[in-house]
């Protein structure tokens, strides 16, 4: 059969939280106890229905109306065929079964050397009722300890100054030496 989830959930069963771990947490929260009624989990095709565009739309502060069920469940699909491309992990509040926080681990494979994956961590997001516990710590941990167990030799992400105090937690420095450039949005859409 199957699986409904975008990556195997035994995946996560690999993590050994307590050794793995790079942040502190107090009170102490873990993958496998993050919170009353919270589950950490891989990103289910049928999450559409419990809030993910909402957490999405919200959370990241996009000004779009997102996607439709049938689209998400499109690109879902072919974000499952990529085959260990697409590493999203999502923390579900089973009580109100929402989903609450989320994290992106995309995984490009390379031509350097053979087995080279090159890692790149998006949309780390949290809903902002559930924000002050600890949780946006908990999937950054979670999907640093994800990019050591699916291989890749060098990760990256962008994000605003205010945040990056937070990722250097996680062993992430600014590199000076690069540049980032990014194609004009109006090229793009003309």
């Amino acid at each position: 059969m199957e699986s409904n989830s975008i990556y195997p959930p035994e995946l996560l069963e690999t993590i050994d939280f307590g050794k793995e771990h790079l942040a502190s947490y107090d009170p102490p929260i873990s993958l496998s106890s993050p919170g009353p009624n919270l589950v950490v989990r891989p990103l289910q095709r049928s999450d559409y229905n419990k809030g993910y565009m909402d957490l999405l739309l919200s959370a990241l502060y996009v000004r779009d109306n997102g996607i439709s069920q049938q689209e998400f469940e499109e690109r879902w699909d072919k974000m499952k065929a990529n085959g260990g491309s697409y590493y999203i992990t999502v923390i579900e509040d089973t009580s109100t079964q929402k989903i609450v926080g989320n994290a992106v681990l995309h995984v490009e494979y390379k031509f350097l050397q053979p087995s080279v994956k090159r890692g790149r961590l998006e949309d780390i997001a949290v809903l902002k009722e559930y924000r002050g516990r600890q949780l946006g710590k908990l999937l950054m941990d979670v999907t640093t300890i994800l990019c050591k167990k699916v291989g890749c030799f060098r990760v990256s992400l962008h994000c605003k100054d205010d945040f990056v105090p937070l990722y250097q937690k996680f062993r992430f420095y600014i590199d000076d030496a690069e540049n980032i450039m990014w194609l004009d949005k109006k090229f793009l859409q003309s």
